[in-house]
Order: structure tokens, then C-alpha cells, then sequence
């Protein structure tokens, strides 16, 4: 019975090797979030981010034709915006285009109006989808719902 009892301790692991196998696996989860944390850090640092407003009057108040739309884009991220185009209630614009002559850098803007392609009534609800273009490639699609007033 002794020699069995022995020969079970000496199966174990000693302690030494229980803390070098535990500050191992420390090290090696310390390394996954270090990198896990940096990579989300630097892909929140480089944005492709367009923020956008408009406004759509109807004719007769102190619009002519068949109304008019104003849109204005803002470049809220930090990579360059290379083209805009807007579709919907206007015919093709003439600011927003892609590409554009001109990149808007992060912080700048560009504003366009246009004439809608049919009178608009005054209350009524109209879609205009806006697509704008970064230097990175991406896009970024948004669709704005404007009221006539």
C-alpha cells in the first residue's frame, strides 16, 4: 500500500510547474487583448462618417417651379469624402458628384440645391437617397426624408 500512495504523489504536478504554467497562460491572455484592443483602437481612429441635412420648399413659397431642395453634406469622419451623389426627388445635381473635382477633407462640407422633377405639395413626405464616396474605397448610403414646407 505504501508503494501505491507514492507512486500516486509523484503522478501530480508540482507546484512550481502549476505557476509557471499559470503565469504562462497570463502572459498569453494579456497578449490577445493587447491586440484585440489596439486593432479596434485604430480602426476607430480612421472614420469614413458623412453627416447630412436637407430641406425641401414647396412652390409658391418663395420657391419657384416646382419647388426647391437644399442638401448639405459634412464630413464628420477623418478620411477624405471623393464623390456624392443624390438621387430622388431632384434631377442629377450639380455639386454633388462623383468623383468630385475637389475632395472634401474630415470637417468640410458641400451644399447643393436643386429643383425637384415634379411640383412637390407642401406637407408631404419625399425620399432622397444620398451615396457618398471615401478615399479608403468605402461608401456609405443614407436616405433622407424631407417634409415639404
Amino acid at each position: 500500500m505504501k508503494t501505491s500512495l507514492q507512486t500516486r504523489r509523484r503522478k501530480a504536478i508540482s507546484p512550481i510547474i502549476a505557476t509557471i504554467l499559470v503565469v504562462a497562460m497570463t502572459i498569453v491572455a494579456a497578449g490577445v487583448l493587447y491586440t484585440y484592443f489596439t486593432t479596434t483602437a485604430s480602426r476607430a481612429q480612421s472614420t469614413d462618417q458623412v453627416e447630412l441635412s436637407g430641406s425641401l420648399v414647396a412652390p409658391g413659397s418663395g420657391s419657384g417651379g416646382n419647388g426647391v431642395l437644399a442638401i448639405t453634406a459634412t464630413n464628420s469622419g477623418s478620411i477624405a469624402l471623393t464623390g456624392i451623389t443624390a438621387s430622388g426627388v431632384c434631377s442629377p445635381s450639380t455639386n454633388f458628384k462623383n468623383p468630385l473635382a475637389t475632395p472634401i477633407a474630415p470637417g468640410g462640407g458641400l451644399s447643393d440645391t436643386c429643383n425637384p422633377t415634379a411640383a412637390v405639395t407642401a406637407g408631404e413626405s419625399y425620399t432622397e437617397t444620398v451615396v457618398a464616396f471615401f478615399a479608403n474605397g468605402a461608401s456609405q448610403t443614407q436616405v433622407l426624408s424631407l417634409t415639404a414646407q
